[in-house]
This record gives C-alpha cells, structure tokens and sequence, in this order.
C-alpha cells in the first residue's frame, strides 16, 4: 500500500521542529508488556490485548536516517483511544496508565516493525489517531500522532489541521479485511 501524499513518511522537517504535543496517557518505559527484539522476519505486535470491539487495522512502516539507512532496534511505543475514543487507563488518577490499545516494539535489522489493533475512535474534536513515541540510541526521540487521510474532523481538530502531510495517512482495506497503512518514519540523529 502506498501514501499518495507529497511527503511518503515523518519528513525531515522533524528535525526542525518540537514534539507535536504533550501526550496524555504516556507513561515512558511503563508501556512494555509487548518489546519484540528481532533482527531478521518482520512480526507483528497486537496492541488490542482484550479484543475490543473495532474496525481491525494494521499500521506498518520503517524507521530510517536522513540518508535513508535503516534504524534497528529503535523503540516505537503506541497507543490509542478505543472504537468508542475512550483510553483504558488503570484508573490511577495521578499516573493513568493504557491497558490494552498500547504497546512497544522494536524495529528489525531492516528498521521494519508492523502493529495490530482496532481503529481509534473519536471523541470530543478530536479526529481519529495513533499517538507515537520514536526513539533509538544516537537519535532524537520523537513523539507526535498520526491521523486518517479524509476524516472530516481533521478541519476541527486544532492538533491535527497542523499535522503536515506525512501524518496523515492513507489507510485503506486490504483482501484481508483489514484497513491498512503505512508510516514510515525519519528519525534524526543526534
């Protein structure tokens, strides 16, 4: 599946900016009941730990440098709201912690890594988004959101009417049935 947006992944332009915003619902390395290390197959890591009801979705893509090399091991940390866009913390009011719908991966020798879980769900303005935090030793760590090329609360959502072209993906249904899509990521070095 390609993007058919200018910007294929996270652009270079990362470099020249902040972090998108602060994130709720992060809690740094307490999202690690899911790290796979490999080097070579590509697997696949299922965020949806209670089999939630929602749309099945697939998100893959690549981390790479400025001059397109591959970043292994480079940790990608993911979470989301469910199809109803409520977050399952652990109900802890000072340090909320994602239950299901979060997860942490690590990039094979390739930089590849390849997620499974539902499609996020909306609430207030929000449009529908995958919240990401990149990072790999000798690099900048990153931490930004995706969002859905052609959902209509993106020209509401004052995060995500800014996102630059690269976060808005493009994700379609495969023969499979599942939706799909890539994000590919350009994660400076330090």
């Amino acid at each position: 599946m390609e993007n058919t947006h200018r910007n294929y992944s996270f652009s270079e332009e990362a470099s020249q900016r902040k972090n998108s915003l602060v994130i709720p619902y992060y809690v740094g390395n307490k999202i690690q009941k899911k790290v796979s290390n490999y080097t070579e197959s590509i697997q696949i890591v299922n965020l949806n730990t209670r089999n939630l009801p929602g749309i099945p979705t697939v998100v893959s893509g690549k981390v790479y440098t400025k001059d397109k090399q591959p970043v292994s091991n480079a940790k990608i940390e993911i979470w989301h709201a469910d199809d109803a866009g409520a977050y399952h913390t652990d109900r802890n009011f000072y340090f909320p912690r994602q239950t299901t719908l979060s997860g942490c991966i690590l990039t094979n020798a390739a930089g590849e890594y390849k997620i499974r879980t539902i499609r996020p769900g909306i609430y207030g303005y929000r449009a529908r988004h995958f919240h990401y935090k990149i990072s790999a030793e000798g690099h900048t760590t990153l931490e930004t959101q995706i969002y859905f090329k052609n959902d209509p609360r993106i020209l509401i959502d004052e995060i995500a009417i800014v996102a630059e072209d690269s976060r808005v993906i493009d994700f379609k249904y495969s023969n499979t049935g599942y939706l799909e899509g890539i994000v590919n990521i350009f994660l400076p070095e330090i």
